[in-house]
């Protein structure tokens, strides 16, 4: 799997040389998100050789689990009273930004101490205005609280999906979502709303047949179960049990094995080669936890010292997948990445990104994982010279 991406490559390659009478770039890139970014983990662990940078934005590494993730949350919310209405996902967020939106030093909008936030953090025992998240007796009386049934769901959603059946990639689970601080899909004006929910909860209580108004993530699943994995377009996919594959495991185990999974990125740092990594922390299409492991990978496999020398990887606080209402950065990783492979210029900690829509203009930090942005106590709250990465 991804042979079409070194055939791309050396097509371009050969097109290139002949329409330029040149012997080729003397640089070559590859960036990416999501699947992209799968494919710019791929190319940089099975053709090394080939590429002297890669970006790899919120990268759905290991899509074989991340995807049985997603139908285990889907199948949660699917459940009878399981489902969020857009009312009920507002006193959720409400309720996350009253507890955690200060942790960072200002009540921006922005929940920037993410571990600090799941530490205090809970639904069922969270309040919103004095008045407890949980509905009374954890009954649903309403869209003013959440009942034991939907915090169930957002609890799935949390927490990892276990594995009770071997996989050739060596992965035991996936992790969960940060779902308890995050859009999952608000009564927002903003015209990013529409897509932002799409991507958390969907505006339709998941069901089968799966349609395009229900979570992405259903969506997603779906397609690989009934096509990829049972090879059955009629097979009913939110009745399959993701953790316990039964005949089907072998399929997924090697399905498995064709994800990006190496984590050993010796010959690519061996070459000079170099990695920009970066994922938001409200992402609910490849969960954030996902890269951080990856990361930890990484640093497992090569030592901590040797993936200091090429890789960087920033989570950006409020980021859902690809784009946000709360926060939604631009970067030009690009030129960072450009400037660190040609110039040497380490971009650790000089890079700023501008948020384009929740307060458009806002700058703030891009800090290198595990640091997160903290306000010095003074200054315009709108501008990262007011903010410190910490941790």
């Amino acid at each position: 799997m991804g042979d079409a991406l070194k055939k791309t490559r050396d097509s371009a390659l050969y097109l290139v040389n002949k329409f330029y009478a040149v012997s080729g770039p003397t640089r070559s890139y590859f960036a990416g998100g999501s699947t992209g970014g799968r494919e710019s983990l791929t190319v940089i662990q099975r053709w090394p050789e080939d590429w002297d940078g890669a970006i790899a934005l919120y990268p759905a590494w290991n899509f074989t689990e991340l995807t049985l993730q997603q139908l285990n949350s889907s199948e949660a919310f699917a459940a009878p009273g399981a489902f969020l209405d857009t009312a009920k996902r507002g006193v959720l967020f409400s309720a996350a930004l009253a507890a955690c939106d200060s942790l960072d030093g200002v009540a921006d909008g922005i929940i920037s101490n993410v571990q600090g936030c799941l530490a205090i953090f809970n639904p069922a025992t969270a309040k919103l205005n004095g008045v407890p998240v949980r509905c009374p007796n954890g009954v649903d009386t309403g869209d003013t609280c959440l009942s034991d049934a939907q915090i169930a769901a957002l609890n799935t959603m949390n927490n990892p999906l276990i594995f009770n059946y071997p996989l050739a990639s060596g992965q035991t689970s996936y992790p969960g979502y940060n779902v308890f601080i995050a859009d999952t899909g608000i009564n927002n004006p903003n015209p990013l709303q529409a897509f932002v929910t799409l991507l958390a909860l969907g505006s339709v209580q998941p069901a089968f047949p799966v349609t395009g108004s229900m979570m992405f993530d259903a969506q997603i699943s779906d397609q690989f179960i009934r096509y990829t994995v049972t090879d059955n377009p009629s097979f009913d996919s939110l009745t399959f049990d993701a953790a316990n594959a039964g005949a089907f495991a072998p399929r997924i185990s090697y399905l498995s094995s064709l994800d990006a999974n190496n984590a050993n990125l010796t010959p690519f740092a061996m070459k000079g080669g170099k990695l920009l990594m970066a994922h938001g922390t409200a992402d609910l299409t490849v969960a954030t936890r996902a890269t951080e492991f990856y990361y930890q990978q990484l640093q497992s496999m090569m030592g901590t010292n040797t993936v200091s020398t090429f890789v960087r990887f920033y989570e950006i606080p409020g980021l859902q997948h690809a784009l946000s209402t709360v926060f939604n950065p631009g970067w030009d990783q690009l030129t960072a990445l450009e400037n660190w492979v040609e110039q040497g210029v380490d971009p650790a900690n000089n890079q700023v990104v501008t948020d384009l829509a929740g307060v458009p203009g806002r700058t703030r930090p891009l800090c290198l994982y595990p640091t997160w942005p903290k306000y010095n106590g003074s200054g315009n709250v709108n501008s990262a010279a007011s903010f410190t990465c910490s941790q």
